[in-house]
């Protein structure tokens, strides 16, 4: 004995003989499907000449979205290309900047990946693939090295296509290496008691002593 199979709903077994219950569930389970999914399905028999059918909704999943590292993602001190992904069913994503400064660019109109394809910030989604099914998404961002002595946020917000459907990650950026510097190395101070400037150039506090 075999399943049937149609939009994403299992019919099993496909044959029998005598009274016999048929079971029928989803495919896959928690695909994720945003839209009701309908399967018609026949059922013949020899000698009888009128084919019964009967029709099995798959029930939708409401609109969501997440993200995969859940509401944290840790950044490195050195900044670079990083990777938010998540998962949605919904049929556009937009995603704005919340507080923060890691994230200095303007990504209102961002290309990201859903469902492997490029999609741009805040519009619809070509071939609505959350109607059928959730789908991946991968958000690349550039980020700031930190060149303060101080930890860095930074907040990404996400909505779907219903304003209520959103979610937010925090990024995580370590503090940076804390550096000192002077300006000249080197310098005459004059007889009559005027001034010479040195430049402290420093990302922390510093103190000045007599060696």
């Amino acid at each position: 004995m075999a399943d049937v199979i149609k939009n994403g709903i299992l019919v099993t077994p496909d044959s029998g003989s005598g009274d016999t219950q048929l079971t029928v569930k989803a495919q896959t389970p928690n695909k994720g499907n945003r839209v009701k999914q309908t399967a018609t399905f026949v059922v013949t028999a020899p000698g009888v000449s009128e084919n019964k059918t009967f029709t099995a909704n798959h029930l939708p999943k409401a609109e969501f979205v997440t993200f995969d590292n859940g509401s944290t993602q840790a950044v490195d001190k050195a900044g670079g290309s990083i990777k938010i992904t998540g998962k949605s069913n919904s049929a556009s994503l937009t995603f704005t900047k919340g507080s923060g400064d890691i994230i200095t660019a303007d990504i209102t109109s961002i290309t990201y990946q859903a469902n492997g394809s490029d999609a741009t910030n805040g519009q619809e989604i070509d071939g609505d693939p959350g109607a059928t099914a959730q789908y991946a998404f991968e958000l690349t961002l550039s980020a700031n090295a930190n060149e303060t002595i101080d930890a860095k946020t930074q907040q990404i917000i996400v909505k779907g296509a219903t304003s209520s459907v959103t979610a937010t990650i925090t990024l995580n950026q370590t503090a940076g290496d804390p550096t000192l510097e002077v300006s000249p190395t080197s310098i005459d101070v004059p007889q009559d008691g005027s001034e010479v400037n040195v430049q402290v150039t420093t990302n922390t506090t510093f103190t000045v002593s007599a060696q």
